[in-house]
């Protein structure tokens, strides 16, 4: 499957779940802020994504793969991201503008920044994963 083929399935699968035209979703849209979709919608969208590509998503996926690479240093200290952990989750979410990604942040803020594209990145890495 080549990257057109995930991005339009991408943009389809969230299209369904804050039910729009997929033609009115680009890769740049955040989930939350630009398409309406809420933490529901979110769940709702993982299933879709792991249905639709025959992937398995595992929640907080990107915080997971962020803490592998820091070893033994804390990803978060009482809710707030560490500055090492923003610069790991902004090498993972490079589509995301750093000032979204900044010293401060909340981890139950982090799904604010999800774009569109941040899930064809995951989905992308995911079948590279499991299919090769």
């Amino acid at each position: 499957m080549n990257r057109n083929e995930i991005v339009r399935g991408v943009c389809e699968c969230v299209a369904g779940v804050v039910d729009t035209d997929p033609s009115n979703v680009q890769e740049g849209d955040r989930i939350l802020e630009d398409l309406g979709a809420d933490s529901l919608d979110l769940l709702d969208l993982v299933f879709q994504l792991e249905q639709r590509f025959k992937i398995k998503i595992s929640p907080r996926d990107i915080e997971r793969r962020a803490q592998k690479e820091l070893g033994g240093i804390p990803l978060e200290v009482e809710g707030v991201y560490t500055p090492e952990a923003i610069e790991q989750l902004r090498r993972a979410m490079p589509e995301v503008p750093h000032e979204e990604l900044s010293e401060g942040l909340r981890s139950a803020d982090l799904p604010r920044s999800f774009r569109v594209a941040t899930f064809v990145r995951l989905v992308t890495r995911l079948m590279e994963e499991q299919y090769g």
